[in-house]
């Protein structure tokens, strides 16, 4: 990435901390023109959409980051996210799921999903998400917390 688009989306994800939506998407849209294969700047641009309430746009973004990386579990995720808040809670599950086949270990997505379980009144695969979820986070903070010695 050249080092002006970088100050860009730097500048931007800063705008976006600071709730300047408009312009956050400014710069990541300057960010595009530069380098239009950048993920993290479709993906951002769609969140920043989002927080405008402008959910057609945050489709249309996060879905060309899925173009560019259908394998990115978190570009899944963030485009489950986008549903749920839409109420398109069939679209939603698919999205969530796809991110889950991507990566099985990936607590927030089973989070995310079992609050659009419930929302479908399914209350035992909610339950079981909940629970999914759960667990992984735990596996990982303990995880986390192993030292490991040798010598």
């Amino acid at each position: 990435m050249t080092p002006e688009a970088e100050q860009l989306f730097t500048d931007g994800q800063f705008k976006f901390m600071d709730e300047e939506y408009d312009e956050a998407i400014e710069n990541f849209t300057k960010v595009i023109e530069l380098e239009p294969g950048f993920v993290k700047a479709y993906q951002a641009r769609a969140i920043a959409y989002l927080r405008k309430g402008d959910s057609a746009k945050a489709i249309e973004d996060i879905t060309k980051a899925i173009e560019i990386d259908p394998e990115n579990h978190r570009l899944h995720y963030h485009k489950g996210a986008i549903h749920l808040k839409n109420d398109e809670l069939d679209e939603a599950v698919e999205a969530l799921s796809r991110a889950i086949d991507l990566a099985p270990d990936y607590a927030p997505a089973y989070f995310l999903r079992s609050e659009v379980y419930d929302k479908l009144g399914e209350e035992e695969a909610a339950a079981a998400d909940f629970n999914k979820a759960d667990s992984l986070r735990k596996e990982q903070t303990h995880a986390s917390k192993i030292v490991d010695f040798w010598r």
